[in-house]
């Protein structure tokens, strides 16, 4: 078992060593996913700007309107396109930097590990696990988030073994998250009065709360680790 404010606080004991590098991979990795850092959030922007444009009533159409919302789909695509083949890629090292983070120095290069290795098994993947929550959230909104918190493992597994099997990194990550998917779920709560802090600073207070639960989720995640 884990204690979310022993947890916490090991997070802070190693924010005090190492926090400003810390800070530039959480910026460098907010920077390079464009703060979308799941197929989810790139298809409900696609979906909303697909809507939005159908929405239009046909006298308010034109060349112009038409090109515009033609760019928005495109990019929104490409979007998709970035997140699943650099984006979770980025997001897998990034997990990888704060896993090591733990009890030594590792370099800023870490967040692109994914790159090297097995690159193609890590797409994969994350591909799937994306798919399969969005499916669930389609479905059902509350399952849909239990799956997530289900799942939730799934980077930080292919971060330390980008050569597990597809089959492999679900189920070790259900067998991690069993039974703890509402502790995580209350750990995620417990960083709102933070969250709500950072984003007063017209939210540029928000890349400086962030190496706390990164750091934290570390931290679970090793814990997790020795139960299977």
């Amino acid at each position: 078992m884990w204690n979310r404010q022993q947890v916490k606080e090991q997070a802070k004991l190693i924010m005090k060593r190492n926090y400003w590098k810390m800070f530039v991979v959480t910026l460098l990795t907010g920077i390079l996913t464009g703060g979308k850092t799941t197929i989810i959030e790139r298809v409900q922007d696609f979906a909303s700007n697909n809507l939005s444009y159908d929405a239009q009533p046909i006298f308010y159409s034109s060349n112009f309107q038409y090109i515009f919302y033609s760019f928005i789909s495109v990019a929104s695509i490409l979007g998709i396109l970035y997140t699943i083949f650099i984006g979770n890629v980025i997001v897998v090292g990034k997990n990888g930097y704060f896993i090591k983070n733990n009890n030594e120095n590792p370099e800023l290069s870490e967040i692109f590990k994914g790159f090297k290795g097995n690159y193609l098994n890590v797409v994969k993947i994350l591909f799937l696990m994306d798919l399969k929550t969005l499916l669930w959230l389609f479905l059902f909104i509350v399952p849909g988030v239990i799956k997530a918190y289900e799942y939730s493992m799934i980077p930080y597994l292919l971060a330390e073994n980008p050569n597990l099997s597809a089959d492999e990194a679900f189920s070790l990550s259900k067998q991690m998250t069993t039974g703890q998917k509402m502790d995580l779920f209350v750990l995620d709560l417990s960083f709102l009065g933070w969250i709500i802090l950072g984003a007063i600073c017209c939210g540029i207070g928000l890349l400086f709360v962030q190496p706390y639960p990164e750091a934290t989720k570390a931290e679970v995640y090793l814990i997790l680790k020795h139960r299977i």
